[in-house]
C-alpha cells in the first residue's frame, strides 16, 4: 500500500491542476486583503473576512484533490493495475483516503501560513485567541474537505464512475446540502420531536468543536464522533460495497 501511495501523490503532486488550486486561492486570498484593507482595517475585521473567505477552501481545493485522486485513476484504470497485482481493495479505499488527507493537509499548512503571517505583513496584532481562530478555521476547513471527500467517495466506488461523486463533492463542498439539511430538519415537525437535529450535521459539528477549543470547553467526544460518522463510515461503506463490484477493465 506505501508504494501505491507514494506512487499516487507524485504523480498528482506533478499535476498543474492541483498545485494551481492552492496558487489560485493563494492570490484571491490577496485580492480580498487588497479589496479590504485600509487605516481602519483591524485585525477583528481580518479575522471576520478570512474566517469567511476559508469556508471556500473545500470547494476550490477540495474539488481538484477529489478530481486528482479519483477521476484521474478511474481515467486511467491504475487501481485496477494495482488491484490485479493481488492489493485488496480495501488497502486501495484506505490509500485514497490517506493521500486525500495528506494532500488537503499539505494545502492547509500552506493556506495556514500565509494567513498566520499575512496580518504582520499588515502591521496588525492579533491576539492570541484571534491567532487561535484562524488557525482552527484552516483546521476545521480542512476536516470538513476530507469529510467531504469520505461521502462522495462512497458512488464512486459502487459504480466506478467519479461523474456522481464530482457532482455529489460539489454540492457538499457548496454547503448546498447543508442549507437544504438545515431548512428541512430546523422545520417544527422533526424540532418538536427529536429537537434540534442541524447541530449533527457534519458542518455544525466542526464548527461546534471550533467554538468549544477557542472557549476551553471540552469537545472530544462530539468531534470523534463526528468524524467516526462522517469519514469512518463512508469508507467503511465504499470498501463493503467496491469488494462486490465487478471490474471494469
Amino acid at each position: 500500500m506505501t508504494n501505491y501511495l507514494s506512487a499516487d501523490l507524485h504523480r498528482v503532486l506533478h499535476k498543474q491542476s492541483f498545485l494551481g488550486s492552492v496558487g489560485a486561492f493563494s492570490v484571491l486570498f490577496a485580492v480580498l486583503v487588497f479589496i479590504y484593507f485600509n487605516p481602519s482595517f483591524t485585525a477583528e475585521i481580518y479575522v471576520a473576512k478570512v474566517t469567511s473567505f476559508l469556508s471556500f477552501f473545500p470547494l476550490v481545493i477540495g474539488v481538484f484533490v477529489f478530481l486528482s485522486v479519483y477521476a484521474d485513476d478511474f481515467k486511467c484504470r491504475s487501481m485496477q493495475v494495482a488491484i490485479g497485482f493481488g492489493m485488496p481493495r480495501s488497502r486501495i479505499i484506505l490509500a485514497k483516503l490517506l493521500e486525500s488527507a495528506l494532500l488537503l493537509l499539505g494545502a492547509a499548512v500552506a493556506v495556514g501560513v500565509l494567513v498566520l503571517c499575512a496580518p504582520a505583513v499588515l502591521g496588525l496584532a492579533p491576539d492570541a485567541r484571534q491567532t487561535l481562530s484562524l488557525a482552527l478555521t484552516v483546521a476545521a476547513e480542512m476536516l470538513r474537505a476530507l469529510g467531504y471527500l469520505a461521502l462522495s467517495a462512497v458512488p464512486v466506488f459502487l459504480s466506478q464512475d467519479a461523474a456522481g461523486g464530482v457532482i455529489a463533492y460539489v454540492l457538499l463542498a457548496s454547503k448546498s446540502v447543508y442549507i437544504i439539511l438545515s431548512l428541512v430538519l430546523g422545520q417544527e415537525v422533526f424540532t418538536a420531536t427529536f429537537g434540534d437535529l442541524t447541530q449533527y450535521l457534519y458542518t455544525a459539528q466542526l464548527y461546534m468543536a471550533k467554538a468549544d477549543l477557542i472557549g476551553g470547553r471540552a469537545f472530544a467526544l462530539p468531534f470523534a464522533a463526528a468524524l467516526l460518522l462522517y469519514i469512518i463510515l463512508p469508507a467503511a461503506v465504499s470498501v463493503a460495497g467496491f469488494r462486490k463490484q465487478e471490474l471494469e477493465f
